[in-house]
């Protein structure tokens, strides 16, 4: 099972550089992607910014969250909630990665999605963001694509 980053998830909806290298991992896994219930409000910021940064025509942002929202309802994505043990594995990870030497310095939001891939029990972590990646092989996840760029 992986767990899917919102760097690569959004690849997924929006054509970037690296997007057919993420677009690969999808096409070989035979299991349902995992996904934090954050996720959900990272993708539609994401989105948003792309959009105002002229990457992607406008009006786009909302369609293109729309379609990401129906996959989310019609299981496209295996949703992990937020919840107190989600926070509690949150409080290890960030101990973990600010106690390592070098210091992985991880945003909160990006401790609380690696929070949720060990809450599910993830073995493969699916993320292009060098942080998460960084984390990841810390935590023991196997990174995917196998070379972000």
């Amino acid at each position: 099972m992986a767990f899917w980053d919102t760097s690569a998830v959004f690849k997924l909806y929006v054509r970037e550089r690296d997007s057919e290298r993420v677009r690969a991992v999808i096409r070989i896994s035979a299991e349902i992607p995992i996904i934090s219930q954050l996720s959900l409000a990272e993708m539609y910021r994401a989105l948003w910014a792309k959009e105002l940064a002229r990457g992607i025509p406008s009006g786009q942002a909302g369609t293109t969250y729309q379609k990401f929202s129906d996959d989310v309802a019609a299981g496209v994505f295996a949703l992990i909630p937020f919840g107190r043990d989600v926070q509690d594995e949150f409080v290890r990870i960030i101990s973990i990665c600010y106690r390592a030497r070098p210091v992985v310095p991880i945003r909160a939001l990006d401790g609380l999605l690696l929070a949720s891939a060990l809450i599910a029990r993830t073995a493969e972590l699916v993320s292009t963001d060098s942080r998460m990646r960084a984390a990841g092989t810390l935590l023991g996840l196997r990174l995917l694509p196998d070379q972000a760029e």
